[in-house]
Formats: structure tokens, sequence, C-alpha cells
């Protein structure tokens, strides 16, 4: 566990503390992603474009994402807590950190082929695409919504060769009332340790402003970004540089001695 100390509303000389999220804190995870992204070029004006007529329906974006990975056994929602004068724990901060590889059907956080969990991320999918058409997002552009999606299968060449095993940061945010505190730098080492243990390698794509951020953290290469690819959808968000923290032969070598 990592501590620091938080110094803004009312929570003054208090730890936080990195752990995994729980479901039901996913509601709280969606408002925290909400305010964070709120302001950003991709999730914010290209996404949602209607935000400040609908906030909620914002809100329900991120919601509707994090049911559907909650049951993805390669994800993992790590957060960031603080404890208020009442003794409750106050979310500041979320992780979310993706296993990719062949590496992670052998472990445990992929099921057996015939372990009944496994369906309960299809039909959380399902459930949410029939929500979503009952009760559209009125908040996101009807173009641009799935964006994200659309683009995946532009990168997958990425994480091939030496980097096909790889710790991933799929989003990282903190409560811009505790900004300059540690904490995504605390969340982001948590990845970084799980990489070392395991001998793979370290990969996020940045959000645009945040690469400075990303290097002080630890990532060392900058190599591709979000939008290559001919016809990308992504081709047209800031931001979006690959980095990362590559896997030297001597480290690998001593992994499997």
């Amino acid at each position: 566990m990592h501590d620091a100390r938080s110094t803004r509303h009312g929570l003054e000389h208090r730890a936080f503390t990195i752990r995994p999220a729980l479901f039901h804190e996913l509601p709280l995870i969606a408002k925290l992603l909400t305010k964070a992204f709120w302001n950003d070029a991709l999730f914010g004006d290209i996404i949602h474009p209607y935000r400040r007529e609908f906030p909620e329906d914002n809100e329900l974006y991120w919601l509707r994402r994090a049911r559907v990975n909650w049951w993805d056994w390669s994800l993992i929602y790590l957060v960031s807590v603080v404890t208020d004068k009442g003794g409750e724990e106050v979310i500041t901060g979320v992780a979310l950190w993706a296993r990719i590889g062949d590496e992670a059907r052998r472990t445990n956080m992929k099921l057996g082929s015939r372990d009944p969990r496994r369906l309960l991320k299809p039909l959380t999918q399902a459930k949410t695409n029939a929500e979503a058409r009952t009760w559209p997002n009125r908040a996101a552009s009807a173009e641009h919504e799935d964006i994200i999606e659309r683009s995946y299968h532009y990168l997958d060449d990425m994480w091939t060769g030496k980097r096909a095993e790889s710790w991933y940061l799929e989003s990282l945010a903190v409560d811009p009332n505790f900004h300059k505190q540690g904490q995504g730098r605390a969340l982001v080492r948590w990845g970084f340790e799980q990489a070392e243990k395991e001998g793979v390698c370290v990969s996020v794509i940045s959000g645009d402003g945040k690469e400075d951020f990303y290097k002080r953290c630890g990532f060392e290469v900058q190599d591709g970004w979000s939008g290559m690819g001919e016809g990308n959808p992504l081709a047209i968000a800031p931001g979006g540089l690959m980095f990362w923290k590559d896997v030297k032969i001597d480290e690998v070598a001593s992994k499997n001695d």
C-alpha cells in the first residue's frame, strides 16, 4: 500500500491508500471519471459535446463501461481513498489496469473455458446495449460515442514481439481537488510493480498534455500513436502518444532462471 498526505476538502494530514475497487463503488468511480475528464479533448469535447446540457448522461457513459469491464477477468480497477473525519472512505482516484497477452489466459485473471462466470461479461454487455438503445446517451455525439471501440484493431500490432505481454494502463483519473499529492503516481506504480514481478513491459496511451507526467512515472520510450493507421477514427483526437517501459533482455533472462 502507498501512503501520501491529503491536504484539501477538510481531509488535511490524512494518508491515502491504494486498493482494489469494490463493485458497489462503480457509481462513485463513474462520478469521479466524469469530473476528471470533463474538460478532456477526447472524452469531453469529441465524445460528449452536449455534456453541459446532460451531465448525468456523461456520467452514465462511464458507469456502463465500468459495469461491463468489471466482469473482464483481465482488468483490474484500483482506487485511491482517504478517510474523512467521520471514518468513511472517500474515493479520490481510479486506475484501470489491463493484463495483455497470452500469459493472462494462463493465470487466475482468466477463467477456465467452462467456468460459468465467463458468461457474466457478455450478458452484462447485452444488457448494457439494450439499455443504451432505450436510454441513449444524450450528452454524446452520435458519430463519436464509440470512437474508442472502433479504433482498437488499428493498434493490435503494437502489443507484439517483446511487448506481447504487458500491463496496460487503460485509464487513470484523480479528482482535480486532490491533484499533485502523489495519488496518480501511486496508481501507476502498482502496474509497474506487477510488471516487474512478471518480467513484462508496461504501456499507456497518454491523454493530451499528460506526456510529461507519464515520463516522470517511469515510461521511458515513446513509440506509436492512438490515431495511427489509415482510417483510424482517433486520428482526429489530440494527444494519444503511446509510452512504454520495456523489459530488458537480462531482466527477462533472470525471471526465467
